[in-house]
């Protein structure tokens, strides 16, 4: 049971990871900061941070944006990037002034690991808009509460799956066991049939006086 209660954990952990969608709505002109969607790990020194725009396909492009790397402290830009990016040191966000429709997309943070350790990526969405229409509005607003009724549902759905994996398993021991009882009882009566069949009704002779 201690390693179903684990499963199930991780099941939750993993849908609440991927229904909850990194994305940010902006509108034309604004400046936008996209935080870096990569799960660090404490105490590991990562050698640089880059950010790449996903242009998906097919096929899927990865475009280098800005990278900055952590031995020299140097912020260097990718050849070709006409747009104009920054990376902040602090925080390893990606800061985007003035945006226009053309920013609209995916973008990913990537943080490759020393030696020993695992590289960290994430992906976040912009989108862009000419202006906030009053449904765009709403639905921002909706979102947390989208994304709670789905966890909420999950949830329970999980723990219906949890009692019915506990009572069937308590009907099958107890089944298991009467089944057990059953087969204990089964040979005394094989012996009792044995014997009987053994047993010889022999007449006496008569004698005659």
């Amino acid at each position: 049971m201690h390693y179903f209660s684990e499963f199930i954990v991780c099941l939750v952990t993993l849908a609440v990871a991927e229904g909850v969608r990194n994305e940010i709505r902006a509108v034309i002109g604004e400046d936008v900061e996209l935080p870096c969607a990569a799960k660090s790990k404490a105490g590991v020194q990562y050698r640089s941070v880059t950010w790449y725009k996903v242009v998906e396909g097919p096929p899927q492009t990865i475009t280098g944006l800005v990278r900055l790397t952590e031995k020299n402290g140097k912020v260097e830009k990718y050849k070709g990037v006409e747009r104009e990016v920054e990376l902040l040191e602090k925080t390893q966000s990606l800061l985007l002034s003035n945006v226009t429709a053309q920013d609209s997309g995916i973008y990913k943070c990537f943080l490759s690991a020393p030696l020993g350790h695992q590289n960290q990526e994430g992906k976040i969405v912009l989108k862009v808009y000419e202006h906030h229409t009053a449904e765009q509005m709403e639905f921002n607003k909706s979102d947390p509460i989208y994304v709670a009724v789905a966890i909420t549902v999950l949830g329970v759905a999980l723990l219906m799956l949890c009692i019915s994996y506990v009572c069937l398993r308590n009907v099958f021991q107890s089944n298991k066991k009467l089944s057990k009882d059953s087969l204990l009882k089964m040979p005394h009566q094989g012996k009792n049939l044995i014997v009987t069949k053994h047993l010889d009704c022999k007449t006496l002779p008569e004698v005659l006086v």
